[in-house]
């Protein structure tokens, strides 16, 4: 039985989402790898934890408190995550990488909007710490079913 192609997906597409509450790399493969870089303006825990309290500009701004902080914080994080969700193609499938809440968060947005959607795609989460940019491509690679480039010695002409 042969799988059946979704009518706008490319041929072995595949996304990769390497995420944490500072930046997401979303690497795309469909014949090649193109990779995207999305900062975000999400606060640090630092920050909110200890020296923005103590900041009367950064009270005003983010709401008088450690818990004000932290609700900006957090919806901070919720527009980060949706930025990126929206950055991911529908059709692919999608596998989500790094440390923590942003992965979960995004692995959860990705399936709600499917489900919201009727899309019927592989949506997978794994625990990771920082990768490079060349590991997250040669890991795409890999998802995608590519034999990975090949580095070494040519060997001479004729």
């Amino acid at each position: 039985m042969q799988a059946r192609q979704h009518p706008n997906r490319d041929e072995g597409a595949t996304t990769l989402v390497w995420i944490d509450s500072e930046e997401a790399i979303i690497v795309r493969w469909a014949d090649r790898a193109t990779v995207d870089r999305v900062r975000s303006e999400v606060l640090g825990r630092h920050r909110v934890a200890g020296s923005a309290q103590d900041d009367p500009a950064e009270r005003y701004e983010y709401g008088g408190s450690g818990d004000g902080l932290e609700r900006a914080r957090r919806e901070q994080l919720r527009r980060f995550v949706d930025g990126v969700a929206a950055q991911v193609p529908d059709e692919d499938d999608v596998t989500v990488v790094g440390p923590g809440l942003p992965r979960e968060r995004l692995e959860r947005t990705l399936r709600a909007a499917d489900r919201h959607h009727n899309r019927h795609r592989s949506v997978r989460s794994a625990a990771a710490g920082r990768l490079t940019q060349e590991e997250l491509v040669a890991h795409v690679r890999t998802l995608a079913g590519e034999a990975p480039a090949r580095r070494g010695i040519q060997d001479p002409p004729g």
